[in-house]
């Protein structure tokens, strides 16, 4: 869904009740300069100086649609929310307001608050006052976009619910309403793909085309449609284009770097999925694709290096440890690869590659029945990929079971006469196969990491209590590896990155937060190490990102650390954010934040301030002390203080 119209917001100043102030020239100045920014796409320039004018006059309704709108560009919901809402109490019967409320809530993905703004709105819409023949064609057709806005909001919420019938019909009414929005068009060609009728699908696309040559969406949407159609050849082409469109457009090389790797161009799809990976730094399934591209290159050290990084950011990803499974199979490391595709079936028990690719390394420790279970399983899953009936001939050839390999040889050639013939047919592979008996290893036991992570964190505590940050950091490493689902190793080693100034703080936050959720006692903390960690490595939107979800998810609003996220969202000014602060921990937590907020703006000597402050106080009980003396004692330096922007 598009975020906002600029129509909506003069559109809403013609329905609101009229009185403009007397403006000062430097706010009318400032209201001019942020419309303009706004109409240019400048969202974030636009906002600062919307803030101005809004700080002077904070009923202008244009001013407020704007900038709330800019924030939904920047991918701030709950941002915007704010600048709604005050829309909304000023004018709770705008129709337009509500709309752009429901735009927020359903990013936020607050699906019944969205419905019930878009159903309020349609509602709102129905009043003749709402559409009067009277207004000229103009102002009528702005009106007519205005209510598609509300049917489309209300599709899209249906369609992300699984009601796609409904969202079919809201769609309907929407195009019915104002037939020339390609975003109409592309949402219910999606919703059209997702139910199989890929004729009706191409039609709504197409058009969304022709009315939006410039919407890479578009074109990456139909993209998708053409390779469900096996035409991947057009396919390319749409993704070719969508990135034309928008070279910033990181889902368009996320697309376009799959369809290579299946079509066999792996070097050329490594290039869009490192591109992906710059554009989304702290994305999981970045990283897991371009892990997984490097593991088809036969590139397995560097797989483990991008895998490690998808699961510390999202410990649930079946792919991730699919991908990271098959790397430690080619690189003999069968335990760990064992304990990764275990780990890739229970979380998607019908994945069939991870059910391949743990049969081979069963096999390969000696475990020939589990490796046959598992091959089975993949076989039963896939029962058309030809991969699968291969690997399982193998270790059907390898234990001498020559009609079973034989017949899976058969099944594979069937399905991929290359496969198969590029080792010159079925017989010649069994004989290959059979010749160099696999029988390498007496069974083992695979071993319980449990006390080996025990062991890293203690000592890893150990090394924390000397302000050895970098040696600390290297134990939580292994205890990450030994076992990536024990949360309270994320917590410490994220801490302690911060305190040494390296990156992946925001990267351990991540996994905390997938693993455990917004319900559990430290998230709030956690998603505080999302936005200092994100923010000093110059990701500010990322930074946001974890703020957004953390004031609109956690369940005490009222609980500390809140003031921090405020403070840290722009909602709140130094002064109020110490004056929150209950205690001395508190206030040391205040003190450290506000002082690596003056590092980054390059003002050091106002920093110092706060951190001898906390220094001074010795205030043990909290992670800001060590945070606190850690800076400090970096201060001096003068490559430490210039910060990133």
């Amino acid at each position: 869904m598009r975020a906002t119209r600029t129509t909506l917001a003069i559109l809403l100043v013609l329905l609101t009740p009229a009185g403009s102030p007397a403006w000062a020239d430097s706010t009318n100045r400032e209201r001019q300069e942020g419309f303009a920014l706004y109409e240019a796409g400048r969202y974030a320039e636009a906002v600062s100086r919307l803030d101005v004018v809004l700080e002077h006059h904070p009923n202008d309704v244009e001013a407020l649609v704007r900038r709330g709108n800019s924030y939904l560009r920047l991918d701030r919901p709950t941002k915007a929310m704010g600048d709604f809402d005050r829309l909304v109490h000023r004018d709770p019967l705008n129709p337009s307001g509500h709309s752009d409320r429901g735009i927020a809530l359903t990013m936020l993905s607050r699906y019944d608050e969205a419905e019930a703004e878009f159903a309020r709105s349609i509602r709102l819409w129905a009043n003749p006052l709402n559409g009067s023949s009277r207004l000229t064609p103009r102002i009528h057709a702005q009106v007519q976009e205005a209510k598609s806005v509300a049917y489309a909001g209300l599709a899209q919420v249906h369609h992300r619910t699984g009601r796609d019938q409904e969202a079919l019909a809201e769609y309907d009414q929407a195009i019915a309403i104002f037939g020339t929005d390609p975003n109409t068009y592309i949402g219910r060609g999606d919703v059209h793909r997702k139910l199989g009728d890929f004729a009706e699908a191409l039609v709504d696309l197409d058009e969304a085309i022709r009315l939006g040559p410039s919407y890479s969406r578009a074109y990456a949407s139909r993209g998708r449609l053409l390779e469900d159609m096996e035409q991947e050849g057009r396919a390319m082409a749409d993704y070719d284009q969508a990135i034309a469109v928008d070279p910033q457009y990181a889902f368009a090389y996320s697309l376009r770097g799959g369809l290579k790797s299946r079509l066999g161009r792996n070097e050329e799809a490594l290039a869009d999925f490192e591109t992906v990976g710059r554009l989304l730094p702290g994305d999981a399934v970045a990283h897991k694709d371009l892990g997984g591209v490097l593991v088809r290159l036969g590139r397995y050290p560097q797989a483990v290096v991008e895998l490690d990084k998808s699961i510390a950011i999202d410990p649930k990803q079946s792919k991730a440890y699919q991908n990271r499974g098959a790397a430690y199979n080619s690189l003999a490391r069968y335990d760990e690869a064992v304990a990764d595709l275990d780990r890739a079936i229970k979380l998607d028990p019908k994945n069939a590659g991870a059910h391949s690719n743990a049969g081979l390394a069963y096999f390969m420790i000696g475990q020939y029945d589990r490796a046959i279970e598992d091959l089975s399983e993949a076989v039963k899953l896939a029962p058309k990929n030809a991969v699968v009936h291969f690997n399982r001939g193998n270790v059907f050839a390898k234990l001498g079971l020559k009609d079973q390999a034989l017949a899976d040889y058969q099944a594979a050639g069937d399905l991929n006469p290359k496969l198969v013939a590029a080792y010159g047919g079925s017989q010649r592979l069994y004989e290959e196969m059979a010749r160099n008996a696999m029988a390498i290893r007496d069974q083992t036991p695979i071993r319980d990491a449990s006390h080996d992570v025990d062991a890293y964190l203690e000592r890893g505590r150990k090394r924390q209590a000397e302000s050895d940050w970098t040696g600390a950091i290297a134990e939580y490493d292994r205890a990450v590896a030994a076992d990536p689902r024990r949360a309270e190793v994320y917590i410490a080693r994220g801490w302690s990155r911060l305190c040494a100034d390296v990156d992946g703080a925001e990267i351990d936050a991540h996994a905390y937060l997938n693993l455990k959720g917004w319900g559990d006692p430290a998230s709030s903390y956690m998603a505080l190490l999302g936005a200092l960690g994100a923010r000093r490595a110059g990701r500010e939107p990322e930074a946001y990102k974890f703020l957004e979800e953390a004031l609109a998810k956690l369940p005490r609003q009222d609980a500390w650390p809140k003031a921090a996220l405020l403070y840290l969202n722009g909602d709140l000014s130094d002064r109020d954010f110490l004056a929150k602060a209950g205690n001395d921990v508190q206030k040391a937590e205040v003190h450290t934040i506000l002082a690596l907020d003056l590092i980054r703006k390059d003002k050091p000597d106002d920093a110092r301030v706060h951190l001898e402050w906390v220094a001074d106080h010795s205030v043990d009980r909290s992670i800001a002390a060590d945070l606190a003396r850690a800076t400090l004692a970096r201060l001096p330096r003068s490559d430490q203080v210039a910060r990133k922007p």
